[in-house]
């Protein structure tokens, strides 16, 4: 009697680690969660972590790794220039302002991510002890609308190599970027005095809409709960866009990108 009912104990307790095992599909997904994957989703997420590591390739040839990391609030773009007569590394800092991933029940998606990008320079003319303080502050204003869902299961060689809402797609609808520069230079005497003071500002939009199914991410989801998502994908793009300015000139440019981005979605209230 006793064998028989600790074969049932076991019976059970095998049953339920296989249940709560199917829950788990990222790699560092949690054993169990009584929320179901969609209602682990579902809400206002702000970004906690971004790091997006490309390589592009420009139409004029000029290439360049492109590194962008957020921390918090945080802000850094590293641009490596190569394959260029003087190779060079520029290190800019910035602010994160605003973030935002809102994914509904109902699949719909929004997306916002507001941050600058400040560029400082401190120069003294030597002949005329004029310092020159040269400041550069550049907005940037992503704004975007679409869809989200799970992907299925994929099999190769007969193996899972992804399981069933694995992965999450981002389709989208529309992308608008909005930039806004402002820059300023301030000359002062050796008595430090401003002799000279100049202001510029110059605004520049992007504003492109998709049809179903055009324009798309996917997402690996390394960690799903109920308050953290992490997830990466592999990047390999062809970017053509147009530029509108102040003065309604319209610039054009296209290059392709290729490399991996991660990022740590936390809940926004």
């Amino acid at each position: 009697m006793k064998n028989k009912k600790g074969l049932t104990i076991l019976f059970v307790a095998l049953t339920v680690i296989a249940v709560f095992n199917g829950c788990k599909r990222g790699e560092d997904d949690p054993f169990f969660s009584l929320l179901s994957r969609k209602a682990r989703v579902t809400g206002d997420w702000k970004i906690d972590f971004f790091d997006s590591q490309l390589f592009q390739k420009f139409q004029n040839s000029y290439k360049a790794k492109r590194k962008f990391v957020i921390e918090g609030d945080k802000v850094t773009l590293t641009v490596d220039s190569i394959d260029t007569p003087h190779d060079t590394t520029i290190v800019i800092y910035g602010v994160l302002k605003e973030s935002e991933y809102n994914f509904d029940k109902n699949s719909k998606m929004k997306y916002l991510l507001n941050y600058e990008l400040i560029i400082e320079k401190i120069t003294v003319d030597e002949n005329t002890n004029v310092t020159t303080y040269d400041k550069k502050v550049q907005t940037f204003t992503d704004r975007a609308t679409g869809t989200w869902n799970f992907l299925g299961r994929v099999e190769k060689n007969g193996l899972n190599k992804y399981k069933d809402k694995e992965r999450i797609s981002f389709i989208y609808e529309s992308y608008n970027t909005d930039v806004l520069t402002v820059h300023t230079i301030r000359k002062v005497n050796e008595e430090g005095q401003t002799i000279s003071n100049t202001y510029t500002s110059s605004r520049v939009t992007n504003e492109k809409k998709f049809a179903n199914g055009e324009y798309a991410q996917v997402w690996e989801l390394r960690e799903l709960r109920n308050k953290k998502i992490v997830a990466e994908r592999l990047v390999d793009n062809l970017i053509q866009t147009t530029y509108i300015s102040n003065d309604s000139a319209s610039i054009g440019q296209s290059y392709t990108e290729k490399g991996v981005e991660q990022m740590r979605l936390l809940p926004k209230n």
